[in-house]
């Protein structure tokens, strides 16, 4: 095999025998992949990067983020800002027909699992499952997709693909996250794993493999609004590779952003602990960027963030729904282009934030006004309605 997982806790090697992503010596720890090969581009896309991907081929998706440096953003902020736009935008280049990054998850984590021969189920607030309900048909798999009702306005797609399946979930981000692994369970399927998912988070760290190829540096700050922390995670991991290759020599410091008042990471990290606190109330009924509402995000196991914003010199900053809106429409008017409210979250926390040197932006999701006039999008219906674990029979 091309790759082998290790632990960041202990430093065990292992084989892949897919889906497994926990250490088998029982550490509470984040498992990353290995490539013994060198840096070694080739292609277009994120494929491009496919030596480095936990796949032996590829399937059709094409998208990229559009990096380009912002001299307006850079003058707000008062350092040498980048971009990594991940969203809709044809006149800078911008393709990204679902607006978000979590396309380019699926595209990789799609793949992974018709490797390994596996149908899947995983959870969603919107982004995720308009990914997977766009791309599941490039692999001849199952997909099952947990949405909460709440947020199941902003599902969308072109043509729903017949090997998706689309569960409405009567509850919290995290009742359709449970139900979701029960009902892999129950059907003897895979739980696709989310951020703890090598395939997904190797498919985020292509970023950091073309942001140096692109300029011939890693930047000095990486930030990013975060609900589990997957990309984070998965941009510190890309830039880790970078350095044991020879290709860089410095870690960019992470940043990650949350949403007031719902801000768990941003709580503990002040708080200087290692553990998230307990929120009793549904975050989806109180925040703006419905997103960033994971109440388990991958931040106390070892690896995860906070380890990273440790290693790093990096931090945890909220933004309010007041500041993000304003965000949003600074870029507006910068750029002629819509922000999702996780990305405006991200944008205003930076304006806020003492950094200096090159920081790179990480824009979660974008364009998705000008997207509804180039294509005919449509709002699927739910193939299933459930409230609790005793509906999982129902679902075919």
């Amino acid at each position: 095999m091309k790759y082998s997982l290790v632990c960041r806790n202990c430093g065990l090697k292992f084989q892949d025998n897919g889906f497994a992503f926990s250490c088998p010596a029982g550490c509470s720890s984040i498992i990353s992949t290995h490539y013994p090969s060198l840096f070694h581009p080739k292609g277009q896309g994120i494929w491009r990067y496919a030596n480095w991907l936990p796949v032996e081929g590829e399937n059709s998706y094409i998208g990229k983020p559009v990096l380009f440096k912002s001299p307006e953003l850079s003058s707000e902020v008062g350092a040498e800002v980048y971009i990594a736009f991940h969203g809709y935008f044809p006149e800078i280049g911008a393709e990204l027909i679902t607006c978000t990054f979590k396309e380019i998850e699926a595209a990789v984590s799609l793949r992974y699992a018709a490797e390994k021969g596996a149908d899947i189920a995983l959870a969603s607030v919107g982004n995720t499952a308009n990914a997977f309900l766009t791309f599941s048909h490039y692999e001849d798999i199952n997909v099952y997709l947990f949405v909460p009702e709440r947020v199941f306005e902003c599902v969308f797609c072109y043509e729903k693909s017949e090997n998706a399946t689309l569960v409405m979930v009567d509850g919290s981000y995290d009742d359709a996250s449970n139900l979701a692994r029960k009902f892999a369970e129950l059907k003897g399927i895979e739980y696709e794993g989310g951020g703890r998912n090598v395939a997904r988070r190797d498919a985020l760290a292509t970023l950091a493999y073309a942001f140096l190829e692109t300029y011939g540096f890693l930047p000095d700050v990486y930030f990013q609004a975060v609900g589990s922390g997957t990309g984070a995670i998965a941009f510190y991991e890309g830039s880790r590779r970078l350095i044991d290759s020879g290709m860089a020599d410095k870690l960019p410091r992470i940043v990650v952003a949350q949403n007031e008042p719902f801000t768990p990471i941003v709580d503990a990290w002040q708080r200087k602990s290692r553990e998230i606190g307990s929120y009793e109330y549904d975050p989806l009924d109180v925040v703006y960027a419905k997103v960033l509402t994971n109440k388990n995000p991958l931040y106390s196991m070892r690896g995860g963030l906070y380890d990273i914003m440790g290693e790093t010199g990096g931090f945890a900053v909220s933004a309010s729904e007041r500041e993000a809106k304003e965000a949003g429409k600074l870029f507006r008017e910068i750029y002629g282009v819509d922000l999702y409210p996780a990305a405006a979250v991200a944008l205003a926390a930076l304006l806020k934030s003492n950094v200096d040197g090159k920081v790179l932006l990480n824009i979660t999701g974008a364009g998705f006004r000008r997207l509804k006039k180039d294509y005919r999008i449509k709002r699927p219906k739910p193939d299933f309605v459930i409230t609790d674990e005793d509906d999982l029979e129902t679902i075919a």
